[in-house]
């Protein structure tokens, strides 16, 4: 059975800075860094399977994108 874990991309320079917001037992903080949007699901994946060491295949992602506010 596959797990829903939810996590939240934001821009940060260069970067997408990823935190896993739901899915991880309690006090497992899970965060990293991607160098582009499309390598988010991959990174937050990879990341959960090492912190819970599980098969990457029983993982579902539910991302969240906050992109910057425009500059006016």
């Amino acid at each position: 059975m596959r797990t829903t874990y939810r996590a939240v991309a934001r821009e940060s320079g260069d970067w997408w800075a990823i935190e896993i917001t739901s899915g991880l037992p309690d006090k497992t903080l899970g965060v990293s860094q991607a160098r582009s949007l499309t390598e988010v699901g991959a990174v937050a994946r990879s990341l959960i399977a090492d912190l819970l060491e599980i098969d990457p295949d029983e993982i579902a992602l539910d991302i969240d994108v906050e992109a910057p506010e425009p500059v006016s």
